[in-house]
């Protein structure tokens, strides 16, 4: 027979010392606590049941987050505005910036080696651009506090239509 070597001796004391101290706790705990465990088996929870809210939710004072209906439909309507008032904004911006290009000439003449001094259009441009890039960085702002409004209203039970458009019924 083969005798198993251990490399490390400490390794194998310590794994003694952690079974006998399972052992003396399953000792403790008796046969009742095994019983209970046998008894009755975990139940088996899906993933879309931990996404989603229950759909019946009780209405007790027509609040919902601390919010009524109203309040809820007069954050996403401001939020929605800002959005909309944003993009409108960077779209006014980039229709400059295309006209501004439109009207100007790429070519500069000068003497050769020597560099052509920056024009009064280019730094308008450079200007532009920047505006262009801030008003891109509200827009996107805009966007995350409406994400964030929906992923807070979903998780205080919210239902879809106290924000949520309806369609028009025909």
């Amino acid at each position: 027979m083969v005798e198993a070597r251990w490399k490390f001796p400490r390794l194998r004391e310590l794994a003694v010392g952690v079974h006998a101290v399972s052992w003396l706790l399953a000792c403790l705990a008796g046969p009742a606590a095994a019983d209970t465990e046998a008894a009755t088996p975990p139940k088996s929870v899906t993933l879309d049941q931990l996404l989603t809210l229950p759909s019946a939710l009780p209405v007790e004072s027509g609040q919902r987050g601390g919010l009524t209906r109203a309040e809820w439909s007069g954050r996403f309507a401001e939020a929605e505005a800002e959005v909309e008032a944003a993009q409108a904004d960077l779209d006014a911006s980039l229709d400059k910036l295309s006209e501004l290009v439109g009207k100007t000439s790429n070519w500069q003449v000068g003497a050769p080696g020597v560099q052509a001094a920056p024009s009064e259009k280019t730094t308008v441009n450079y200007g532009l651009k920047q505006e262009i890039q801030r008003k891109r960085e509200d827009v996107a702002r805009a966007e995350r506090r409406l994400r964030d409004l929906i992923v807070e209203a979903n998780l205080a039970g919210v239902p879809e239509e106290w924000y949520k458009p309806q369609a028009p019924s025909q």
